[in-house]
This record gives structure tokens, C-alpha cells and sequence, in this order.
């Protein structure tokens, strides 16, 4: 199969990195960090800011799109946020949250389908959170930016259907990764996160069909309790998030 990663440097995009490499995949990359040593030359590594707005820079991942394509699975898991009390935060770092989270994968899922960047029956996996089934005290922006990539899939999802394309939305919980560590409220334990390498093989193996994927018993309660008693997840969110977090900016 032939790949896309966005974000593979760490995290859920390196685990799914390594399972794709070991499937024997060719997998091409855009991320900002520099190509890791020692992975095989069926990885390609697109050096690209996703936050970049100029013409072109985006021109340019275009025509490598083109180059490298066309793709039977795009994972779209590039993603940074923003913690602390919102009015301490830069209007600067605030708007790189939503380039990198939203317009990043907006533009993306636009080149590839304008470009013919998809194979027959692939899939396109968008990297939300659980912050779309709940308030996200402490990391506002993050949520907005999270939330409205969710409203994109759900739209997206009829149109690329019609194209052969599945969508699927991933929301995961809390994984264990350098990002979640960077941002987590003080005192977060670490073993109560999900492995990345789970959430990468449950993306891999998700069927065509299921759009919401939930990776954990975990994800899937908080995300029940989100729909019943939104109030009482922002609540609770409030609760164990915003009076722990510490300012933290991409």
C-alpha cells in the first residue's frame, strides 16, 4: 500500500509509521522535523511547515503530492495546542493551533482530491480528540480547532464517499506520547494513557464503514457521558484540566 503520514516524527504518527514500515508499505511523510535516522528508503520524509500560509509552500507539497501519490490511506495526525488560562495565551500561538489542526487537513484533503492524490478505495483518517464530545477548559483553541475539523469529516464524508474515498474521524483519549506529556495538567499519570501503537492498529484495521473511531473503553465512556451530560463532562473536564494545567504553547 502506498501511505501518507502527517506529524510522524512521535507519537500516534511514528507508531503509525514503524506498523506501516513493517507491513512493507511505502509511506511518504510531511512533518516539520527533520527525517529520524535509520528508516528505509521506502519512506519518503516532506520536510513542510503545516502552519505555513504563503502560496508557496503549498504549491510546493502539491506538486510532491502529485510526485508521490496516489495514496490508499491518508492520516492526517499533525497537531499542536495551547494550554493555560486563554487570555495568557498569544493571539500568535492561538492561530498556529488552528492552522496546524484545521486548515493544515482542510487543504490537504482539498490538494489530494483536486490532484487525483487518492487510489481506488482508499481512506482518509482525520486526528480529532475527545474534545469534540465535551468542553475544553484550559485549552479553548485547541477545542474550537479539534471541533471544527470534526465538522469538516462529517461534511466531507458524503462527497468523498461519492468518490470512493471513506472518510473516518479518530478521537482519541489521552495517548502516551512526548505531546501528551507536554501538555498534560500537573500530576497526570502516564500508564492511564493509551499506547500509540494500539490507536495505530486500530486506525489500520478500522473498517471502511465506521466513521467515529474511539480507540479504548476509556474514549468510548467519556464519549457517551459527553453526549448525555454535556455540562457535567465540561464540568469534570474544568475540574481535572484547567485548575492543573500550566501554560504551555507550541
Amino acid at each position: 500500500m502506498n501511505i501518507l503520514l502527517t506529524g510522524a516524527a512521535s507519537g500516534l504518527g511514528a507508531a503509525l509509521l514503524h506498523a506501516c514500515v513493517a507491513r512493507g508499505d511505502s509511506v511518504s511523510v510531511i512533518d516539520l522535523d527533520a527525517r529520524p535516522a535509520g528508516l528505509p528508503p521506502t519512506v519518503t520524509w516532506l520536510r513542510h511547515d503545516l502552519s505555513a500560509t504563503d502560496s508557496a509552500t503549498w504549491g510546493q507539497i502539491a506538486l510532491e503530492l502529485v510526485q508521490h501519490g496516489p495514496y490508499d490511506l491518508a492520516v492526517l495526525s499533525a497537531g499542536i495546542s495551547a494550554t493555560g488560562r486563554f487570555e495568557t495565551i498569544s493571539p500568535d500561538a492561538h492561530q498556529q493551533v488552528s492552522r496546524v489542526n484545521l486548515h493544515a487537513p482542510m487543504q490537504l484533503s482539498l490538494l489530494l482530491h483536486q490532484q487525483g492524490g487518492f487510489a481506488g478505495a482508499a481512506r482518509l483518517v482525520f486526528v480529532a480528540s475527545l474534545s469534540c464530545f465535551t468542553g475544553y477548559p484550559g485549552a479553548a483553541s485547541y477545542g474550537a480547532s479539534k471541533d471544527g475539523l470534526a465538522a469538516f469529516a462529517r461534511s466531507l464524508r458524503k462527497p468523498m464517499n461519492r468518490a470512493g474515498v471513506a472518510v473516518h474521524l479518530l478521537c482519541p483519549g489521552p495517548m502516551d506520547t512526548p505531546h501528551a506529556t507536554k501538555y498534560a495538567p500537573k500530576g497526570a499519570r502516564a500508564d492511564r494513557r493509551i499506547a500509540p501503537e494500539l490507536v495505530a492498529q486500530i486506525v489500520l484495521d478500522a473498517p471502511r464503514g465506521r466513521f467515529v473511531l474511539l480507540p479504548g473503553n476509556s474514549a468510548k465512556l467519556a464519549a457517551l457521558l459527553g453526549r448525555i451530560a454535556p455540562a457535567l463532562m465540561t464540568r469534570i473536564m474544568g475540574r481535572v484540566l484547567f485548575a492543573k494545567l500550566k501554560d504551555q504553547t507550541p
